[in-house]
């Protein structure tokens, strides 16, 4: 028994035990359902307490205090712990946040864990595995300034170690295995395009012009699908032929290829929060070395 969404309105099976409760329809079913049904005006979700559609919550309300309590728990590498960083040093307590494994800039070479607000109501959290995919060092001939080399992948690149293991499948069948495990889907973000003047270009700039794909993997079906688009660039509608795993390859296979494309790669579990600190009744709860564990840990040796 699940909710289903269809031409952006939940429909609900038939079940049993609906009680209305002014604009919320309290639901309970067989083997235990419980939920709450928001109307379309309402942010129009089902949330299902107990079942496979469920969501543990996150006992750490923001990114940055959720990057601080799993910094802890992530075992040392050579002798060298990863740090914490802000994206924005200015805003701590509203910013991304991440855990990268070196000091040394830029920052945006590394494979890393990210942590980040999942909407802008505040009310989730997305975290999990992030890196780039810079431009081809056979360019250097090409771009010689200094800003230009700085977007080269040399072997300090998390990519170079994150990319073989997506072509032998290795990270395809950690992904498959961890959401099976975790019982909901997760997503695949991708948000690049091409450069076309290095000197000119800012990774970290809000204001550049790319496309931002969604990938949805779900374990019900052990599918992995094209869940969302915007294309401001056009340089990712490569990623529409992705229908399943092995065209999710091939078509990694492509993005490895391309030299002149810059692409930002996001790995994206979401934990719901209660922002005012009151959780709901039989839910679960995950705390920071919870999350690490189930979660993160998967991709530590990506870092």
């Amino acid at each position: 028994m699940t909710a289903e969404v269809l031409c952006g309105r939940n429909v609900l099976p038939s079940m049993g035990g609906v009680e209305k409760q002014g604009k919320l329809l309290k639901i309970s079913g067989e083997e235990g359902l419980k939920g709450v049904y928001y109307p379309p005006d309402d942010r129009s979700r089902f949330e299902l307490i107990g079942r496979k559609m469920s969501q543990p919550y996150s006992l750490n309300r923001s990114p940055r205090r959720l990057c601080e309590g799993v910094e802890p728990e992530i075992p040392p590498k050579a002798g060298r712990r990863p740090v914490r960083r802000p994206f924005n040093h200015y805003t701590p307590a509203l910013t991304d946040w991440w855990i990268v494994p070196s000091l040394e800039l830029p920052f945006f070479k590394y494979s890393k864990f990210f942590f980040t607000w999942g909407n802008e109501a505040h009310d989730t959290l997305k975290c999990g595995l992030y890196l780039a995919k810079g431009l081809d060092p056979m360019l250097r001939s090409v771009y010689p300034t200094k800003k230009g080399r700085r977007l080269l992948m040399d072997d300090s690149w998390g990519w170079h170690s994150f990319y073989p293991a997506v072509a032998s499948g290795k990270f395809t069948e950690q992904l498959r295995e961890t959401v099976r495990r975790l019982n909901h889907p997760v997503e695949i973000l991708f948000e690049g395009g091409y450069v076309d003047d290095p000197g000119l270009f800012n990774p970290d700039s809000e204001l550049r012009k790319r496309d931002r794909y969604r990938l949805v993997v779900d374990p019900a079906d052990d599918s992995i699908r094209v869940g969302g688009a915007k294309r401001d660039a056009m340089s990712l509608k490569t990623l529409n032929k992705i229908r399943d795993w092995k065209s999710f390859s091939e078509v990694m296979a492509w993005l490895d290829s391309e030299q002149f494309m810059w692409c930002d790669l996001f790995v994206a579990n979401t934990y719901p929060i209660a922002p005012g600190g009151e959780l709901p009744e039989g839910c679960e709860v995950r705390t920071a070395a919870e999350i690490y564990a189930e979660w993160l840990a998967v991709f530590q040796e990506y870092l």
